[in-house]
């Protein structure tokens, strides 16, 4: 299972998505200057993390770096991207990304989490118990979690299914790779069951864009916290070279010393 995907986690593949990376970063701070109101950076680097995993790992862009709001990017996105495209158009994607971001932003730990999350601060041993009751009685904050977990499911679950069906799928990304070895017989089709695929397809866009969204909102809140860091960061990256020079993966490992230490 570890070779099959592992060629996707190697730093050479790795440093070929910088360019990805570059492109969603530019369409999601393109007009950010020009906001009237507040912009909730968490929530922005939620967008940004889950375009990048879903082009990456499932050559899906779900255009939530778009200087729209969710509901049109959605729209638009519903218009150009095959693999989510069905009879029930735009819809299916507005209802995918609002489940992924409503999912994502309901992990808190503070008292507008979930009891049981809340509980798991307190006395650990029974999170797990609370939960299983409270996800049983509607209306509670671990029973709208759990709706909305089964709902996003069955919305990867297409994303798999459509994959799957799809014979001009390319090998670039972590989810082509597992169905192409699964159908090549490179490996045995017990231990790439349909069940399997959905689970690590949930666990790639979930696990992956809120560990980063999180990371990402806190390096920015510390560096906020003090302007000497700040300054010499942005004098760091400013002496790099003109604004439109984009910066390879090897000028990220040899070029920014003072910003490798801050992250």
């Amino acid at each position: 299972m570890r070779n099959t995907i592992l060629s996707v986690y190697q730093p050479s593949h790795l440093s070929r998505l910088v360019p990805t990376m570059q492109s969603f970063i530019e369409s999601a701070t393109q007009n950010l200057d020009s906001q009237n109101e507040d912009i909730v950076f968490s929530n922005l680097s939620l967008k940004l993390a889950t375009d990048v995993i879903g082009q990456a790992a499932f050559g899906v862009n779900f255009g939530l770096s778009r200087s729209h709001s969710v509901h049109n990017e959605s729209k638009n996105v519903a218009t150009d991207n095959k693999d989510l495209m069905n009879a029930s158009g735009s819809n299916e994607v507005t209802d995918f990304i609002n489940q992924h971001i409503y999912s994502t932003t309901q992990l808190k730990m503070d008292l507008s989490g979930s009891f049981s999350i809340i509980l798991g601060l307190l006395v650990p041993i029974l999170q797990e118990p609370f939960r299983q009751i409270l996800k049983r009685i509607p209306g509670t904050m671990d029973w709208k979690i759990e709706r909305t977990t089964e709902k996003l499911g069955g919305r990867l679950d297409e994303i798999v299914e459509k994959r799957t069906k799809d014979r001009t799928r390319s090998s670039k990304d972590f989810l082509s790779l597992i169905l192409n070895a699964r159908e090549s017989k490179a490996v045995s089709e017990n231990v790439f069951t349909p069940e399997y695929i959905s689970a690590v397809t949930y666990e790639h866009l979930l696990a992956g864009s809120a560990t980063t969204s999180f990371t990402l909102s806190s390096v920015v809140y510390l560096v906020a916290a003090h302007p000497e860091v700040e300054k010499k960061m942005l004098e760091e990256i400013d002496g790099y070279g003109s604004l439109d020079q984009i910066p390879t993966s090897q000028d990220l490992h040899d070029k920014f010393p003072y910003l490798d230490q801050v992250s």
